[in-house]
C-alpha cells in the first residue's frame, strides 16, 4: 500500500474534482434544512420537525450554522461530510489494528480514495459515513467480544440512518451464537433513543421521531432507486403492472436474512471469516430488499476494502474492486439519470456476492448439513 501522504494527496485531487458539482438532493433537501437552522437558530430549529432525516445529522448542521455568514453553505455541508469520512477512516484504522494488520494507517487512508466515498462526501455532501463509522466500530468491538460496546455502536449507527439495519442479520447471528443475554440487546434501542434526546428537549415530538423511518419508507414506491441489485435489472424487463414485485422482493430479503441468521448463528466466526460474513450480510440484504438507493452499499464498499487489506490476496482485491465498481456505476446512474447504468451496476455486485458467499457456505466435510464446519 502507498504511503499515507501519497494516498491523501491523490484523494484530495479526487475530492476537488467533485467539489464544484451540486447534486439535486443538495438543492432539494440539505440546503433548505440548513436554511431553516440558520433562520430559526441552532436550538430553536429543533422545536418542530423540518427534515425527513433523524436529528443526529441535523445536529451537525446546527453546529456549523454560526459559520453560515462567512462560508458558502454548500462548502459547509460538504466539509461536514469530509469530516465524517475522516471519522470513518479512523474507525477503519481501529478495525485494522484489531485485525493485526501491519501499518493500519495506510489502509485507513485508502478510504478517502474510494470513488464511492469521494462522491458521497465531496459531490453529494451526504451523511452515509456517519452511520457506517459506528458500524465499523461495532465490528471491531465484536472481534474483541465486547458485546455491550457492539450493541451501543449499533444504536449510534441506527440513530443516523435506517440503513444500519442492512448489517443486522450478521449481528443477530453473532449474538445468538455467543448467547449474549437478551437484556444487553436493549442497549441498541437505548443508544438510538439517547441520540434523540437533544431534539426532544428542544421540542421535537417524540411520536415523529419514532415514526420517522416508517415515514421514510413510504417516500418512494420504486422497486429499485438506482441500487446495484437484481431489481435494477428486473426494472428494465417488460412485465405486467399488477405483478406484486415489491412484496416478492421483501419476502425474498426476509427469507434470505432468516436463512443467513440460521446458518451463521450455528458456527463460530473469527478474524477474516467474521469480516467476510458481515460483508455477505450487507450484500444479501441490500441486494434483495426493494426500494434500495444507489448509496445503500456504502458500508459494503468499506468492509470489502477492510477484507482485501486484511487478506492481502488477489481474490479479495478483485472482490473489493467488483463491489466498488458496482457502487460507483450506481452513483453514476443516479447522477446521469440513465436507468440502464443501474442495471449494469448490478452485475459486478452480484458476482461479488457469489464470490463472498461461496467459501462461507461450503458444506461440512462429512456432507451433513446439520454439522457446520467452524471457520
Amino acid at each position: 500500500m502507498p504511503p499515507v501522504a501519497v494516498t491523501l494527496a491523490a484523494a484530495a485531487l479526487l475530492h476537488l474534482a467533485f467539489w464544484h458539482i451540486v447534486a439535486a438532493d443538495m438543492s432539494a433537501y440539505l440546503l433548505p434544512w440548513f436554511d431553516h437552522i440558520v433562520r430559526t437558530g441552532p436550538v430553536a430549529a429543533f422545536a418542530a420537525p423540518f427534515s425527513n432525516y433523524t436529528p443526529p445529522y441535523l445536529y451537525l448542521l446546527a453546529i456549523v450554522s454560526p459559520l453560515a455568514p462567512f462560508v458558502p453553505w454548500i462548502t459547509l455541508i460538504k466539509l461536514i461530510s469530509v469530516a465524517g469520512t475522516g471519522a470513518l477512516a479512523f474507525a477503519v484504522r481501529h478495525l485494522l489494528t484489531r485485525l493485526d494488520v501491519p501499518q493500519p494507517e495506510r489502509g485507513a487512508a485508502l478510504v478517502f480514495l474510494l470513488p464511492s466515498v469521494a462522491i458521497n462526501a465531496s459531490l453529494l455532501g451526504q451523511a452515509d459515513m456517519f452511520w457506517a463509522a459506528p458500524c465499523v466500530m461495532a465490528l471491531a468491538a465484536a472481534l474483541d467480544r465486547r458485546h455491550a460496546a457492539t450493541l451501543l455502536w449499533c444504536g449510534v449507527a441506527l440513530s443516523f440512518k435506517a440503513q444500519a439495519v442492512l448489517i443486522a442479520p450478521f449481528f443477530l447471528a453473532l449474538l445468538i451464537h455467543r448467547r449474549v443475554p437478551v437484556r444487553l440487546w436493549l442497549l441498541t434501542p437505548l443508544a438510538t433513543a439517547a441520540m434523540m434526546i437533544p431534539a426532544m428537549v428542544a421540542g421535537w415530538p417524540p411520536g415523529n421521531l419514532v415514526a420517522i423511518y416508517a415515514l421514510q419508507s413510504t417516500t418512494f414506491a420504486d422497486l429499485s432507486r438506482n441500487a446495484p441489485n437484481i431489481w435494477s435489472i428486473i426494472d428494465l424487463l417488460p412485465r405486467g403492472e399488477d405483478m406484486p414485485l415489491l412484496g416478492l422482493a421483501f419476502t425474498a430479503a426476509v427469507g434470505a436474512s432468516a436463512a443467513y441468521i440460521a446458518r451463521f448463528s450455528a458456527q463460530p466466526l473469527h478474524g477474516r471469516a467474521l469480516i467476510a460474513a458481515a460483508l455477505l450480510a450487507m450484500l444479501v440484504t441490500a441486494g434483495l430488499l426493494p426500494k434500495m438507493h444507489e448509496r445503500f452499499f456504502y458500508l459494503a464498499d468499506i468492509v470489502a476494502l477492510v477484507l482485501a487489506i486484511m487478506a492481502a490476496d488477489r481474490e479479495s482485491w478483485r472482490t473489493a474492486l467488483l463491489i466498488q465498481t458496482g457502487s460507483t456505476l450506481a452513483l453514476f446512474a443516479y447522477l446521469s439519470g440513465i436507468e440502464s447504468v443501474a442495471a449494469m451496476s448490478a452485475v459486478p455486485m452480484l458476482v461479488a456476492t457469489w464470490r463472498i458467499a461461496r467459501p462461507l457456505l461450503q458444506p461440512a466435510a462429512n456432507d451433513n448439513p446439520l454439522l457446520v464446519r467452524p471457520i
